[in-house]
């Protein structure tokens, strides 16, 4: 085994895995020539490393590593004073990183401050080091307190801006032009979506509109709410983010927003912020977005606003009925509220989750007039069919679709 022209020893090491074996070429080359000089020149290296490696060889093949270079009287890394300081504030401190450590020591007149890597080696060998669960472990146990709650307990509400999704936004366009005469606004299709998702369930509610303000905000809300109310469900916990269309941004405390009123006085459920820049704390609702995008506006084609309505209310249907959830075990939110141990809502209908899907711009006036709440209508967007014949059943809910 002999090394090219272009390659040096150390070039040899840097590519090869087998660094003993390239060592074990040269003494068994250096046993048939007995030339140093002649090993170094074919081995392209030095004189000095062939030597050392004939000297270090003992005809066993681990001879040939390399020496652990560790110091063989290492210097003992702090005094028992401070390691037994260190325990005992880890013990008072358990939620206080290696950040802390530096003061403490200086207030109980440690000099010695070790390094990060020392401490925790200490932590760990004293049991003292929680575990650190991974992502998907984390998620198993927001699965275990998702289930907790009771259907509609807890209902997170956002907005989804639909501008950024080229094929709705090419036909919204172009409706546009067609109706420029009649409609002042240059879209044609109504470009947020608001969105209200049960945490338990994952059911759907949604409604579309072309303004995003606190009107149709406070509209959404007492729709949803009222929906619920028809069925004998009144939610404990209404979910947002800090958008100015939920609450006032400049003042954390000013519950006179519209929609805060619609929630907290005319429906008496608790109004919910999360803290800022916390997205995840939005994780079911924001979830449902990206999915309602890739399998519903990516590919939906609409002739007007009213038919853009109807085929969003014909997919909240399917997604709420028909569309297994593998994150809550491959169960529909239907299923889920059937499977709930308290008879109150095991026994709610299936129309509970057909919610009326509305452009909620055009129930303004409506929601003025009637002291901020909007009657919702009656007439279902299917025709609830037999249970056993699901064939039938999907076949209807397509064709409501691609209507």
């Amino acid at each position: 085994m002999l090394a090219s022209d272009i390659l040096t020893y150390q070039d040899f090491l840097k590519d090869t895995q087998e660094t003993i074996r390239l060592r074990l070429a040269m003494v068994k080359r250096y046993k048939e020539t007995e030339n140093i000089s002649l090993v170094a020149k074919e081995f392209r290296t030095t004189r000095q490393t062939v030597r050392k490696w004939i000297k270090r060889f003992s005809g066993a093949i681990g001879s040939l590593k390399n020496y652990s270079k560790a110091p063989k009287n290492p210097y003992r890394r702090m005094g028992q004073r401070t390691e037994e300081l260190l325990v005992q504030f880890r013990k008072e401190h358990p939620s206080l990183g290696y950040d802390y450590i530096h003061h403490y020591l200086l207030e109980k007149e440690c000099k010695e401050i070790p390094s990060k890597s020392s401490v925790y080696a200490i932590w760990k060998k004293q049991g003292l080091l929680s575990r650190r669960y991974k992502k998907h472990e984390k998620k198993k146990d927001l699965r275990e307190v998702k289930a907790r709650y009771r259907p509609f307990e807890k209902i997170q509400v956002d907005v989804k801006e639909l501008r950024d999704i080229p094929n709705i936004l090419d036909q919204s366009l172009a409706l546009g032009l067609q109706k420029q005469k009649e409609l002042p606004n240059r879209y044609g299709l109504p470009m947020y979506q608001y969105t209200a998702r049960d945490v338990k369930s994952g059911a759907l509610f949604v409604s579309l509109a072309y303004m995003h303000n606190r009107h149709t905000a406070a509209i959404f809300a007492d729709r949803v709410l009222t929906h619920l109310a028809n069925h004998g469900i009144s939610p404990r916990i209404i979910q947002t983010d800090n958008g100015t269309e939920f609450v006032n941004t400049s003042d954390a405390t000013d519950d006179t927003p519209l929609f805060i009123q619609v929630v907290t006085r005319d429906n008496k459920t608790e109004h919910r912020r999360i803290p800022p820049g916390a997205k995840t704390w939005q994780s079911d609702v924001e979830t449902s977005h990206w999915i309602i995008e890739r399998e519903f506006y990516d590919t939906v084609n609409v002739r007007s606003d009213q038919n853009f309505i109807a085929k969003l209310r014909a997919y909240q249907w399917g997604f709420n009925v028909m569309r297994k959830n593998s994150y809550k075990g491959n169960r529909t939110p239907y299923e889920i509220i059937k499977e709930e141990d308290d008879m109150k809502y095991a026994t709610l209908p299936k129309t509970i989750l057909d919610f009326p899907t509305c452009i909620l711009d055009e129930k303004f006036d409506a929601f003025i007039r009637g002291g901020y709440h909007v009657s919702l209508p009656t007439n279902p967007c299917f025709t609830y069919l037999v249970p056993k014949n699901k064939n039938v059943k999907l076949v209807h809910f397509l064709v409501q679709l691609a209507v």
